[in-house]
Formats: structure tokens, sequence, C-alpha cells
């Protein structure tokens, strides 16, 4: 499973990508979009690329996502 895993984030490389500490610079900006129901990956496409690689990064946003529109909720 890890194999299949490590090939399809070989194959999904692309030359243009972030790493996680620019991730974490604008994670607040992209999880804020989409809680006003806009669509960030237009502006922000090499996040939305790198969420779909690092299953941390994609942590970080979901739980931040969640506080967000717990906060919007009330």
């Amino acid at each position: 499973m890890m194999l299949i895993q490590l090939m399809k984030m070989i194959t999904n490389t692309r030359e243009d990508e972030i790493d996680c500490d620019e991730v974490h610079n604008v994670v607040d900006v992209y999880a804020e979009a989409v809680a006003r129901g806009e669509d960030p990956s237009e502006i922000l496409p090499l996040v939305k690329h790198h969420l779909e690689m690092c299953a941390p990064c994609l942590e970080e946003y979901e739980a931040l996502k969640r506080i967000l529109e717990e906060t919007m909720d009330v």
C-alpha cells in the first residue's frame, strides 16, 4: 500500500511545487476562502496541489477549516 502511495506521489510531482513552510504561510488564507464558499484553488493552485500530496499539511488545513466553519456558524 505504501509503495502505491509513493508511486502516486512521484507521478503527481510537478516542477513548480511549494514546500510545507510555504503552505503554512498561506493555509489560513486558503481555509478562510473555502469557509466563505470561494474556490481558492484558482488563486492558490500550488497550495491545492500540495494539500493533495501532503497528509500533514492537509490535516492542518482541515482542522483550521473546521474551526473557521464552527466560528462562522455562531
